[in-house]
């Protein structure tokens, strides 16, 4: 049966159930500008009824929990999509930096390339000039000096590439610790029923910071957490972390050790660091190539047509350029004369004869490298980088397109609402000043109940 005794509890469980909502709304209104906060709201039952006869009274409200309102679902979207944005991000970053080696034909190898022909155009007017000859020479060592930099400095931007390889690896390790560490404090508080909304938010951060460096697996049964890369590889299992190291190997580039120790380097393919290794191991490879094959192919067409010439002292012509073939062309590539009257202009032993010249100068129009020309082989070279970045900037604008999409769902889904707090609030306030009403009553019914009880 109902009594002042029950009614009061049932008045005071009303009041703890509306504190616990004024607080979770006071909450999310204080954390609107945080990062990665997802809007909280209690959870209310209404408490067993008691049964009395054939009537059930109420018992009250009870409080079972603080949720967290976000999406699973949402959450592992933004974290694929902020793998594939991040990878595009740092691919194009690196390729930005490799973009500045290969400039049109008015500066660099291109340039030299071309300042090289023109030089022998104008010695062929004057061919026992020195200092067109000397010029001819100076012309050929600043291309090779071109190509030796462009390559140079297309091998120390890998280097560059390989420490940021090393400096995000470890920033994997430093997340996936405190990952690991959350996931031992929520462990602790699962167990206790108390909430733990706020380490949840935290770890989802974390996960998403994790995503933007590599590429990242989750496995989440509601009682634990596994991280894993795409090919496995794992990064967190519950509260253990695994962290990743970094080692050179005989050429000096870094490579991704898992902690079993195997070479996992190949098979990160999201986050920076994916984007990174594929402008490294991929895409800077291929140009290295190409220009290699350029400045072999150059070298041996040009000392070609040197040997079928006769210097000024009347003797047959050598070898213009060092021989130089296959990997390490361009950055080897040296002037073997240093002589003018060695230049194989002639072509019948006079001093003043211009006939091997024209051979020189075909040299321009022959293809040398996979098919191509000289300046051709240069162009592709331009092509080859900028078709890397337009393709990444694409791929970026899609990514960042797709992943604002994803972050305005779960703002909707997670966000908070100002407008809906102060609803809540307000209504929260009223339930409360209800409760404390019935209190009130309740009270002042059972001091006439005591006062009835002392006159008697």
């Amino acid at each position: 049966m109902s009594s002042l005794t029950g009614t009061m509890w049932i008045a005071l469980s009303g009041l703890e159930a509306q504190q616990a909502g004024l607080q979770t709304s006071t909450n999310n209104v204080a954390n609107l500008n945080t990062p990665g906060y997802s809007r909280e709201r209690p959870i209310l039952q209404e408490a067993d009824p008691i049964i009395s006869g054939n009537i059930a009274f109420g018992d009250g409200v009870q409080v079972q929990g603080i949720e967290s309102l976000r999406s699973n679902l949402l959450d592992l979207q933004i974290s694929d999509e902020t793998q594939q944005q991040s990878n595009s991000q740092a691919f194009v970053n690196a390729m930005n930096q490799v973009q500045t080696l290969f400039p049109d034909d008015t500066t660099g190898i291109g340039a030299q390339i071309s300042a090289f022909f023109q030089s022998l155009n104008s010695l062929s007017a004057n061919p026992s000039d020195l200092t067109l000859r000397q010029d001819v020479l100076t012309a050929a060592r600043s291309m090779a000096s071109a190509f030796n930099d462009t390559s140079n400095q297309l091998t120390q931007t890998q280097q560059q590439l390989g420490l940021q390889v090393q400096q995000q690896t470890q920033q994997v390790n430093q997340i996936t610790q405190q990952i690991a560490n959350l996931n031992l404090k929520l462990s602790e508080l699962s167990s206790t029923g108390q909430d733990y909304a706020g380490f949840l938010d935290q770890r989802s951060a974390l996960i998403q910071q994790l995503s933007g460096l590599v590429d990242v697996s989750q496995i989440n049964d509601g009682k634990s957490l596994t991280l894993t890369t795409k090919g496995g590889v794992p990064l967190v299992v519950d509260g253990q972390s695994y962290s990743l190291t970094t080692a050179a190997d005989s050429t000096g580039t870094q490579h991704i050790y898992s902690a079993q120790g195997d070479d996992i380097t190949s098979e990160i393919s999201g986050g920076s660091l994916g984007g990174i290794l594929q402008a490294r191991d991929q895409a800077i490879p291929a140009l290295q190539t190409n220009l290699d094959s350029l400045a072999s192919g150059l070298v041996q067409a040009l000392n070609t047509a040197h040997q079928e010439g006769t210097d000024l002292n009347g003797n047959p012509g050598g070898n213009l350029f060092q021989s130089v073939t296959g990997t390490g062309a361009a950055a080897a590539m040296t002037v073997a004369i240093s002589d003018p009257t060695l230049l194989a202009a002639g072509s019948d032993g006079t001093s003043g004869s211009n006939g091997n010249i024209a051979n020189l100068s075909a040299v321009a129009n022959q293809d040398i490298a996979n098919g191509l020309t000289p300046s051709g082989a240069y162009g592709n070279l331009v092509f080859q980088v900028g078709s890397g970045i337009s393709s990444g900037n694409t791929e970026l604008a899609a990514s960042n397109a797709m992943l604002q999409q994803l972050q305005q769902q779960q703002a909707s889904a997670s966000g908070v609402s100002l407008d809906e707090e102060a609803s809540n609030l307000l209504l929260y306030q009223r339930a409360y000043q209800a409760s404390a009403e019935a209190i009130s009553a309740v009270n002042q019914m059972l001091q006439v109940v005591i006062n009835m009880g002392a006159g008697s």
